[in-house]
Order: structure tokens, then C-alpha cells, then sequence
């Protein structure tokens, strides 16, 4: 497997990043918020829209790391940004879920590209 590999672009109004190889789980115990490179692209760009594609993304995640992860997406929001997460079955983990649904996180999780397109535009 390839190294962890981010790739960003912006197509219509939405921060598309495609994310690949293996996650460094070291990353999840850096200071600040695992998603920082997504919300400095969010300031450069302008944009309130991401979509976040991790389907070619290899993790290997414990709870801690899933309740981290899901703690800094969750304030997100708090930025006014609204994000899908394009995942595969595999991955989605409902623990993830209910810690971003806890802190009133604007995050959604999914496996259709369509309907993360879709979700963002509501």
C-alpha cells in the first residue's frame, strides 16, 4: 500500500479532497485538529461545502482514535462548515457517528457519491 496521500480541489462550491494510501496514525496525536488541512483549504477557497472522499484510504482505527477523529470533525460546525464523508462499508463506524451526533456536528457519512453531492446541498 501506498503512503497516506491527500489531494485537493474546488469544484463548484465544494472542497473536494480525496484521500489515499495508509493513514499515519500518528497524525490523530498531533495538537490540534486532525482536520486542519481541510479547514485552511475551506479559508483559502472560501467555501462552506466538502466532500471528503476516504474511499481508497486504509485505516486502522481503535476507539480512541475513532472517538478523537469524530470529536475534531465535529467541530467543523463550529466553523460553519458542512462536510460529507464518502467512505466504504467497511469503514463506517457507528461509534464515529454517534460522537459527531453528540456534539451537534453538521457531518454525514456515506457510500453513494450522489448523495453526499446531494446532502451538501441541502
Amino acid at each position: 500500500m501506498k503512503d497516506y496521500n491527500e489531494e485537493f480541489f474546488f469544484e463548484n462550491e465544494v472542497l473536494q479532497i480525496r484521500l489515499s494510501g495508509i493513514f499515519p496514525n500518528e497524525l490523530l496525536r498531533k495538537e490540534g485538529n486532525l482536520f486542519q488541512p481541510l479547514i485552511d483549504a475551506c479559508s483559502t477557497h472560501e467555501c462552506k461545502k466538502v466532500l471528503v472522499d476516504a474511499r481508497d484510504l486504509r485505516v486502522n482505527f481503535n476507539a480512541f482514535h475513532m472517538f478523537s477523529a469524530g470529536e475534531d470533525a465535529s467541530q467543523l460546525s463550529r466553523l460553519h462548515l458542512r462536510v460529507a464523508l464518502l467512505a466504504r462499508d467497511d469503514m463506517i463506524d457507528p461509534f464515529f457517528k454517534t460522537v459527531i451526533s453528540n456534539r451537534d456536528g453538521d457531518v454525514g457519512v456515506f457510500t453513494d457519491k450522489q448523495a453526499a453531492l446531494a446532502w451538501l446541498e441541502k
